[in-house]
């Protein structure tokens, strides 16, 4: 799935699963849910191999092969070839047979699935194998790559414009979104940027590779808090060599405007419950209580936290206005 959270947001080129129908059906039905919440209807191009038990005795190579062929006869702009669980354990050659000549462009992506791989290494996987679609440029120190979004967040589009209209303070522009909604030959545009912000890279995988690879300095992260958003202004204007004076300044008076429309909350008493991967020990929680002039009691109103952390100044008040209803609910 980690894959497919990826490719599948590559528009002009197919996803081949190597493995059984059942594999394929599972992450795409999946895959086909998420959009569906998020009010997405496009259908990915995802094509299976459909290895079946003589496949899987005698193995699937030709079945990987014969399908490549098949894809390809449809001229897409690329395939990425995804292999699965099975076709990891029967021990086909899937990077040999890929790294063949076709008639189109085939990346691999391993993705071993039950034998270890887990979601966040095949979005990572993703992310480096379609670098080699990368073109030499020339670096624009006013743009800038948005690397890794979280494609199937609610917040993905929200986050985006956050982050955006933070760059925009610094007159920054977005240059590709890789990889959302952009196609192969896109791909080749990452190399005209002076920045490369990732969505989340804190043990720096990303941030390596695309460094090797284009030479780009980067941001690990979209900001979470008060007090990251301005840290964040200050480091994307010294990566890109900008006075970000008025920039901060600007950002300082639409938090503080944040902290009045919530004055309401002053002196209601909160405590943060953790869920999912994220705690509720986060320092963020706490700073942005205090500047709203919120108590952090164990007696106070149960405050869920969110699953993904809100980005930005916008997503803190979209954040606020949740513990607003559950403290008034």
């Amino acid at each position: 799935m980690g894959v497919l959270s990826v490719s599948a947001f590559l528009t002009d080129a197919v996803t081949l699963i190597h493995g059984p129908d059942g594999c394929t059906h599972i992450n795409a039905s999946l895959l086909h849910t998420t959009l569906a919440e998020h009010d997405v209807f496009r259908i990915p191009e995802i094509v299976s191999t459909g290895l079946g038990e003589n496949e899987i005795i005698f193995g699937g190579e030709d079945a990987l092969h014969d399908a490549l062929n098949t894809v390809c006869a449809d001229d897409p702009a690329a395939v990425v070839v995804a292999s699965t669980c099975v076709s990891e354990t029967i021990g086909d050659d899937v990077a040999g047979i890929c790294s063949q000549s076709w008639d189109c462009p085939v990346v691999y992506v391993p993705s071993s699935g039950f034998l270890g791989g887990t979601f966040t290494d095949g979005y990572n996987s993703t992310l480096t194998a379609l670098s080699s679609f990368i073109s030499p440029g020339e670096q624009d120190p006013d743009k800038v790559n948005i690397v890794g979004e979280k494609n199937l967040e609610f917040e993905a589009e929200d986050n985006f414009r956050e982050v955006s209209r933070i760059l925009g303070m610094l007159d920054l522009d977005v240059n590709i979104r890789y990889v959302r909604d952009i196609t192969v030959e896109d791909i080749g545009r990452f190399g005209d940027a002076g920045l490369n912000l990732f969505r989340e890279d804190k043990d720096g995988i990303l941030g390596r590779h695309f460094n090797a690879c284009t030479g780009i300095p980067s941001l690990p992260e979209f900001p979470v808090g008060l007090s990251a958003t301005l840290q964040f202004i200050g480091d994307a204007g010294r990566l890109t060599g900008r006075d970000t004076t008025d920039a901060v300044r600007a950002e300082e008076e639409r938090q503080t405007g944040l902290a009045d429309e919530f004055s309401d909350l002053a002196g209601e008493y909160v405590t943060f419950d953790s869920f999912g991967f994220q705690s509720a020990e986060m320092e963020m929680f706490a700073e942005v209580a205090e500047a709203v002039g919120i108590r952090v009691s164990t007696e106070g109103t149960v405050i869920p936290i969110p699953f993904c952390m809100p980005v930005g100044t916008l997503g803190l008040r979209r954040m606020l206005r949740q513990w607003r209803r559950f403290i008034d609910g």
